[in-house]
């Protein structure tokens, strides 16, 4: 059904948590194996980042991650930081920027290498 009526379209946050065997169909079709191509995408260019083999345009792995939302694009990563960063090994510096103020971007990245900072 689509209940998202402003973009005319399914609301699917369901199939992101749904196992690879699960069926949801929109319009006929089964989502749920493009949805875990996307994300073991995701998860193999995690894994590539935090080990240093993805590097930036210098060549120079990245060190520090620069999160820019607003809105849902800010609050779930940022939330999801603040419960799980406990179980990280702190290898990365994570901020997070959720304004389009020059200033608060400024103060978030004054003291970062542009050479080993990845903007999201």
């Amino acid at each position: 059904e689509k209940i998202n009526t402003t973009e005319d379209r399914a609301v699917l946050h369901t199939a992101l948590r749904a196992p690879r065997d699960a069926v949801i169909e929109v319009d006929g079709e089964n989502v749920v194996p493009a949805v875990h191509a996307v994300l073991d995408k995701m998860a193999d260019f995690a894994e590539k980042v935090r080990s240093g083999q993805w590097t930036g345009h210098t060549g120079k792995p990245v060190k520090n991650i620069v999160n820019i939302g607003i809105g849902g694009s800010d609050l779930g990563p940022a939330m999801a930081y603040e419960v799980l960063r406990s179980f990280t090994d702190r290898d990365l510096t994570l901020r997070f920027v959720s304004n389009v103020d020059g200033a608060d971007l400024h103060e978030a990245v004054r003291d970062l290498d542009p050479a080993e900072t990845l903007f999201v």
